[in-house]
């Protein structure tokens, strides 16, 4: 494995096969972030769709150099390139865990969860004037049962504001 990391121009191996499988399982990770993960808390769902976008950005990235190492195309230097990709992912990799672990939960905290739907398609809203807290209210009565259809309400309707 030495050898490998301080080779001029060392082969497709062992080595490149592992990076390959570690970039493809990164990739696949920042595809599901993106396509299938769900939050109710916005500041979280922007979180992981930023940090899936980077994740596949850059998976993808080490990904075409390791293809291209595989086709002995001519490149700078291959070790650098790969270093430097490697060293972006974890350097990424290790601000996103520090924002999850310390800015993240603040933010998650005072934005709150997305209202809950109901069946109807929208949700109960409590209303306050001038930030007072909205009073109780006693429940409203029933309507009375209609006698009449509603097409006729309509046109009872329409025939009183002329």
């Amino acid at each position: 494995m030495i050898e490998y990391f301080t080779q001029a121009n060392p082969p497709f191996g062992n080595v490149s096969v592992v990076m390959a499988l570690l970039w493809l399982a990164t990739l696949a990770f920042g595809a599901y972030l993106l396509r299938s993960y769900r939050s109710a808390n916005r500041a979280r769902l922007a979180f992981a769709r930023q940090v899936a976008v980077v994740t596949i950005a850059l998976s993808a990235l080490g990904l075409v150099l390791l293809a291209l190492k595989y086709a002995n195309v001519a490149v700078l230097e291959w070790r650098l390139w790969g270093y430097l990709v490697a060293l972006a992912s974890l350097g990424y990799w290790g601000y996103a865990l520090w924002y999850y672990n310390s800015k993240l939960p603040a933010q998650a905290a005072a934005q709150g969860a997305r209202p809950a739907r109901l069946a109807g398609g929208r949700g109960a809203r409590a209303y306050q004037t001038n930030g007072a807290p909205s009073e109780s209210r006693a429940p409203r009565e029933p309507r009375p049962i209609a006698t009449t259809t509603r097409r006729a309400a309509r046109r009872e309707k329409k025939r009183k504001a002329r």
